[in-house]
């Protein structure tokens, strides 16, 4: 077969050497959450499917949901990095798909730099309350009596992440402005 003139062929990935040493150790824990986050899902599985063949023997796991909500938490903020590197974040385009050139590019850096900002602001009032949490050392109420500042502290983790892959995204375009 004869390629199509037509097709407008995808340009090869950027090799290595363009990116930065932040932009490229960032992925690698972008990642390694996104795999922490995958096996939080699983992990949910494996205790609701648990808790499912127990309650036909008339036993019970008694911490099923709290667990599942903290491994729901889990994976959600440890996702985040992985998600927003991937592109997968739900974006209302309704503007920025209209905008062209220097307005787009402007945009762009808006909707980073706002991200960043309010990013950092949630990660400091999460922090301050993992903080009040561990001082005070309050516990769930339930069963097991988990410290909360240990599922909270994934959340200020995640968020932490998050953050850290907006500002490689802000160096590395900084980094390329002539």
């Amino acid at each position: 077969m004869t390629p199509d003139p037509q097709a407008v062929p995808s340009p090869p990935p950027a090799p290595p050497s363009n990116r930065g040493a932040l932009d490229l150790v960032v992925e690698r824990i972008a990642w390694a959450c996104g795999v922490l986050a995958a096996l939080a899902i699983v992990g949910i599985l494996v205790i609701v499917c648990m808790e499912a063949v127990l309650r036909q023997f008339q036993a019970s796991l008694l911490v099923t949901d709290e667990i599942a909500g903290y491994l729901n938490a889990a994976a959600i903020f440890l996702g985040l990095a992985w998600t927003l590197r991937e592109g997968g974040f739900i974006r209302v385009e309704i503007l920025y798909d209209r905008a062209v050139g220097n307005l787009k590019r402007a945009l762009r850096w808006l909707i980073v730099l706002t991200a960043a900002a309010f990013t950092a602001t949630i990660l400091w009032v999460c922090v301050r309350h993992v903080v009040y949490a561990y001082e005070r050392d309050t516990k769930a109420v339930s069963i097991i009596e988990t410290p909360e500042w240990i599922p909270q502290s994934v959340m200020v983790l995640g968020l932490a992440i998050l953050l850290l892959q907006l500002v490689a995204w802000i160096v590395d375009r900084v980094r390329r402005i002539p």
